[in-house]
Order: C-alpha cells, then sequence, then structure tokens
C-alpha cells in the first residue's frame, strides 16, 4: 500500500478526567484514550481522505494492542509500528480545567515510545509519500532522538515535504536548556512549521508573531509557518505574505488534539491540492486553508479525547455551511 503521508514519534493512552476543573487527585474516574500527537495527525489526515501512516513504538501489553487496532481501525497504515518487550506503552493523564483547556501528567520512564531504533524503521513507507510529520517528544531521549532526525534527513532528500510541530512539553525534558537545543534541532530540517505562540516565544525570544515568525525563517530553512492561537484562531506567514483567521465559536469540551486536527488539515489540503511550493502560496489561498482548519481543531475540542473526536471530511463541510466565525 503506498501512502500520502508518513507521521513518527509518541502513540500513547490520554486518560481524560470524567469531571472537569479537579486536580488529578480528586478525580474518581477517566476515560482511557488513544493519543499521541503524531498518531493524531495519522488518523485526521486519514479521517479527511489521505493514505496516511506511521511509524513508532509502543508496549507489547493491552494498550500497545488498543494503539494499534485504533489506528488500523481509522484506515492508517500500520506497517511501521513495532512492540516493545523492554518497556510498556507510555500513559498520559490529562487535568482539565473549566473551559476544557488541559494538562498533563506522563507515566514513561521509559516509555517503549523513547526505544524506537533506525534499524527498526520500515523505510518502504516513504516511497511515494508526499509528506514527512514528527514532533519534538520524540527529540527528548535517545534512541528515538536520532531515528527522527535522521528519518527527516532521509525525508528531505528524497524530497517529502517535512512538516514539525514543536509541541513544547516542559516536565518531559530534563531542563529548558535542552528542550531548547533540541527543539531547535528538528528546525534544520524543517519545511512546514506548525508552532504556538508560546512555543514561538520560547524558541525565538519574540512575542510579535511576525518577527519570530521572521525570525525562524532567517535562522533554517523552514518556507511556510503556522501559528495556532488557540480559541483566537491562526496566523500565517511565508515570508511573501502574512494574515490571521479568526476561530470558531464552539462548546470546548477537551482542547486535547486540536492543534493536531489543525494540523491534519493543513497537510490534508496540501497533498489534496498538490501542492509542493510552500513559500509561493497566496494570502487567499492561506486563509482558506486556515479556514478549513481552524474547523478541524474546533470540531475537535467539542468531544472528549483526540483520536475520538477528530472529524472526517463531511463532518467540517457541514461545520463550515452552517458555523459563522
Amino acid at each position: 500500500m503506498t501512502v500520502d503521508i508518513v507521521t513518527m514519534g509518541e502513540m500513547l493512552i490520554d486518560f481524560v478526567p470524567l469531571k472537569k476543573g479537579l486536580a488529578l487527585k480528586d478525580n474518581e474516574g477517566f476515560l482511557r484514550m488513544p493519543g499521541g500527537a503524531p498518531a493524531n495527525v495519522a488518523v485526521g489526515t486519514a479521517k479527511l481522505g489521505i493514505k496516511s501512516a506511521f511509524l513508532g513504538k509502543v508496549g507489547a501489553d493491552p494498550f500497545g494492542d488498543l494503539l494499534i487496532d485504533t489506528l488500523r481501525e481509522n484506515s492508517v497504515n500500520v506497517e511501521g509500528i513495532v512492540q516493545s518487550n523492554k518497556a510498556k506503552t507510555t500513559l498520559a493523564f490529562v487535568t482539565l480545567d473549566e473551559k476544557g483547556d488541559r494538562d498533563f501528567t506522563f507515566y514513561r520512564d521509559p516509555g517503549a515510545d523513547m526505544l524506537y531504533d533506525w534499524d527498526e524503521v520500515n523505510l518502504k513507507l516513504l516511497k511515494k509519500a508526499r509528506v514527512f510529520h514528527h514532533g519534538s517528544i520524540s527529540l527528548i531521549d535517545e534512541p528515538v532522538r536520532s531515528t527522527t532526525l535522521r528519518m527527516a534527513e532521509t525525508a528531505n532528500d528524497n524530497g517529502l515535504i517535512v512538516s514539525y510541530d514543536p509541541n513544547l512539553r516542559i516536565p518531559l525534558w530534563p531542563d529548558l536548556k535542552q528542550a531548547e537545543k533540541w527543539i531547535k534541532e528538528g528546525l534544520k530540517t524543517a519545511d512546514l512549521l506548525k508552532i504556538s505562540e508560546e512555543e514561538l516565544e520560547f524558541i525565538t525570544g519574540e512575542s510579535s508573531l511576525k518577527k519570530g515568525a521572521r525570525r525562524v525563517m532567517a535562522e533554517y530553512n523552514v518556507k511556510l509557518i503556522f501559528i495556532t492561537l488557540g480559541a483566537e484562531g491562526s496566523y500565517f506567514y511565508n515570508g511573501l505574505t502574512e494574515g490571521m483567521v479568526s476561530g470558531f465559536k464552539v462548546n470546548a469540551q477537551d482542547t486535547t488534539g486540536a492543534g493536531d486536527a489543525f494540523t491534519a488539515g493543513i497537510l490534508a489540503q496540501l497533498i489534496n491540492e498538490d501542492i509542493d511550493d510552500l513559500s509561493r502560496l497566496d494570502n487567499i489561498t492561506l486563509k482558506e486553508m486556515l479556514k478549513f482548519s481552524n474547523a478541524v481543531g474546533a470540531i475537535t475540542t467539542t468531544g472528549k479525547g483526540a483520536i475520538s473526536s477528530l472529524p472526517n471530511l463531511k463532518s467540517v463541510r457541514k461545520f463550515l455551511k452552517k458555523t459563522k466565525i
């Protein structure tokens, strides 16, 4: 089976609380939800009609089996997933405030995803693929860090668009200097960057969206930047043009996976429209892309859990017809 997009990195179980606004220790019940940013993007693009594959490692345990089954059920190619007998599948307990915004407590010391080695990578999945996507969680530890960086270089060499999401999770890093160092290392091979305004300021020191985006482009070979602004919407910059598209007002239950859903929306459109030259996209096209992707992200927040809440193409089109910004 040929695929259009290959994502790589962590796949885990999110335990989402039944009640919002309570501390982790005070919640008596949780829903177990398959997740992990790159896995979310793989499922998100598949639901939008794109042939996708996931590369990574999970435990040889019931949670690992559940994750593989979940991807397979959502039409994601799982030929690149391996299972470890040396470590368990990573778990994340989510804390939700009253607005549905979340915080995480991870059980990952080590998690199976951290042990993914280059010799285990199924390189055949890259053949005929258009996009390779990864995040920074897989840059925290070895051997998965070297595997991820080498995979991004290989994708570059084979002419794929490399999409990168810094996805800063400070508690997982040994210290902020290490986080900054390796997140910036991931920028060296990136063509497309999806980043939050907080992450942009972390790596550039700039609070201005345009100044931060320009600084990234001046220092790296990034061709197109999307900055997510939560409920406010999103911003784009590609060196030629910039703009912002407001978000949709929805009754958010859980924001887990909203950024990944947005990324899936962007990448699905690039593949569907056969877009290769990211730096030449015009303002009108980029605003339409953001409107669609904002909708994908907004819909995802209306349910609990990431993968289970990702919408299909029909749902997004219906939402866009009836919902005003």
